[in-house]
């Protein structure tokens, strides 16, 4: 495999195992961040990093026009997300890339009314060959400082979710799935949902946490309200907090519970289980 392959986000959750990933394929890789000084405490000497803002055309020639492959991560919540990154596809195209390898989320095929779907769509009718990668909520929320920082110092986390259950993914596995789909030519066209092997509750989460980490931990569920204010009072602007407290609306309403082969399908084994990622990362949680 001699293309050329930019990750975007690539101090993110994906971003980062991504370009592991590819690295230890031999790929010839470039990790385009907003973060360049973050990104170089990543990774090795190897990996070439390059200044990429989204919003700031200015930085995408040194990323883009080298790449005959992209990975597109758009920003976590964004509400404006084709806003944000339909120029930056544009001028892809227009540099020579060949494949865009693009996330967006669990059932936005059915969401045409939602930005991230409309950045699908446009990156379909740019006349370059595509994948879509839609995953579920990822494991790895829960290493985020919000959550992880509150389960390390009370043994609780709360989310306005009930006993709704989720079939969520470990970013791992989409990175995975990415790797396969950026070095070949196998899932041109193709669009993947990406789940865990279950779906399992939020109590069942605190269980399997607290097993692994040797410790009690607990769920409580709470209001779209109280999730908002604390939201806001971290710090989230109120648009971003408002996608996600959406998202939690959809995981009430059953919609994230779905489970895919999807994942086995493509990387040809099981998808990490909820309980194999607690164990893997115990010792974020003691």
């Amino acid at each position: 495999m001699s293309d050329r392959i930019l990750v975007t986000g690539a101090t993110g959750i994906i971003g980062s195992e991504l370009v592991s990933l590819l690295v230890s394929e031999g790929v010839d890789v470039k990790a385009g961040t907003r973060n360049p000084d973050r990104a170089r405490d990543l990774f090795d000497a190897s990996v070439e990093v390059v200044e990429l803002d989204y919003r700031q055309p200015a930085t995408f020639d040194a990323a883009v026009e080298w790449a005959d492959r992209v990975f597109l991560q758009p920003p976590p919540f964004d509400p404006d997300a084709y806003d944000t990154l339909a120029p930056l596809l544009d001028w892809t195209v227009q540099a020579g890339s060949e494949h865009v390898v693009t996330v967006s989320a669990m059932g936005m095929e059915v969401r045409s009314d939602l930005p991230i779907r409309q950045l699908e769509e446009h990156v379909a009718s740019l006349g370059v060959d595509y994948t879509f990668l839609r995953p579920n909520l990822l494991m790895q929320n829960f290493r985020r400082e919000f959550l992880a920082d509150r389960i390390r110092r009370t043994g609780v986390f709360k989310m306005p979710v009930g006993d709704a259950a989720v079939s969520m993914v470990d970013g791992r596995d989409v990175a995975a799935v990415a790797a396969a789909a950026l070095t070949g030519d196998a899932h041109l066209g193709r669009a993947y949902t990406l789940t865990g092997p279950e779906a399992i509750t939020y109590a069942r989460v605190a269980e399997l946490i607290g097993g692994a980490a040797s410790r009690p931990v607990r769920f409580e569920s709470c209001s779209d309200e109280e999730m908002l204010g604390w939201l806001t009072g971290s710090g989230w602007s109120p648009e971003i907090a408002g996608v996600v407290i959406a998202m939690y609306q959809s995981v009430r309403a059953g919609v994230r519970a779905e489970v895919s082969g999807d994942v086995e399908q493509v990387l040809g084994r099981p998808a990490r289980s909820f309980q194999q990622f607690a164990t893997d990362y115990a010792g974020e949680w003691q």
